[in-house]
């Protein structure tokens, strides 16, 4: 036990982790000054409220994906059939 602990002392000096707290810290601070430095320089935006046009018959279209899920649209229909006709003979 006594082995174990000496070896960890040897390899990791208690004087490093001091040190990696410090650059850790200079690096944040570096870090926070660089974003506020980042955000100063962007252009102001603004989100416009796009609209689309309501399509009611989005999901009957031929190649939507729903109506591919669905199967309600004959192509699709013959689709599923030949795709599980297809799995089952594996």
């Amino acid at each position: 036990m006594l082995g174990r602990s000496m070896t960890y002392n040897i390899l990791f000096p208690s004087s490093y982790s001091v040190e990696v707290s410090k650059l850790r810290q200079q690096l944040e601070e570096a870090h926070l000054a660089w974003s506020k430095d980042w955000k100063e320089r962007q252009a102001d935006f603004k989100i416009e409220n796009i609209r689309f046009v309501h399509d009611p018959h989005w999901n009957k279209r031929f190649f939507s994906l729903q109506a591919a899920h669905d199967g309600k649209i004959w192509f699709w229909q013959a689709t599923h059939v030949a795709v599980l006709f297809g799995v089952s003979s594996i």
